[in-house]
């Protein structure tokens, strides 16, 4: 649930900061944001994060 309340959080602030951008620009800045947080939130599930960047 935690990952998920973070994911929303970040798309949010994405689109109220990049409102001003064209559709399929923002599309495609929604899709490597998602990738990227899903990336790394995969990695430190799976114990490949380095242990100095965990926060829990």
């Amino acid at each position: 649930m935690t990952a998920v309340v973070s994911i929303v959080s970040l798309l949010l602030v994405m689109f109220l900061v990049s409102r001003g951008v064209p559709g399929r620009t923002m599309l495609v800045i929604l899709a490597v944001t998602l990738a990227i947080v899903l990336l790394i939130v995969g990695a430190e599930r799976s114990g490949m994060w380095p242990g100095e960047l965990r926060t829990r």
